[in-house]
């Protein structure tokens, strides 16, 4: 018999916890004060997580939702720039003594959403 646990490919949604954990993940390892292409930071992300796939608008979604929530938090401190050059559009991760823990706690917030997401379909508690 086949293995029955196959399971599909997921389609990251901006907004999704187990998406947005798995980018926050991905861009916590990025090298950063460093301007890297965002085509080339989708393909690596897609790489990097091969049962995932995500577009370079969700990418941006997920990259504006962090720039606010680093707003709201260092008021006035642009720290995750998306900007544009000849060959399209860029990203920089400035680095700071912020930038680390800023990342492990958006991290740890989402890990915490993926957790109560679970725990609603495993007690049933949603429309799936």
């Amino acid at each position: 018999m086949p293995d029955p646990s196959v399971a599909p490919p997921q389609i990251a949604r901006a907004g999704d916890p187990f998406a947005s954990l798995r980018f926050v993940h991905f861009l916590s390892r990025l090298t950063r004060n460093t301007t890297h292409q965002l085509r080339d930071v989708v393909l690596a992300l897609n790489a990097t997580y091969l049962d995932w796939f995500f577009t370079e608008e969700v990418v941006i979604g997920e990259l504006s939702q962090l720039q606010s929530n680093w707003d709201m938090s260092y008021h006035g401190e642009d720290r995750i720039i998306v900007d544009q050059n000849e060959r399209g559009r860029t990203l920089l991760v400035v680095d700071s003594t912020k930038m680390t823990p800023f990342l492990i706690s958006q991290a740890t917030r989402l890990a915490e959403a993926c957790d109560a997401e679970l725990r609603r379909f495993a007690l049933g508690d949603s429309n799936y």
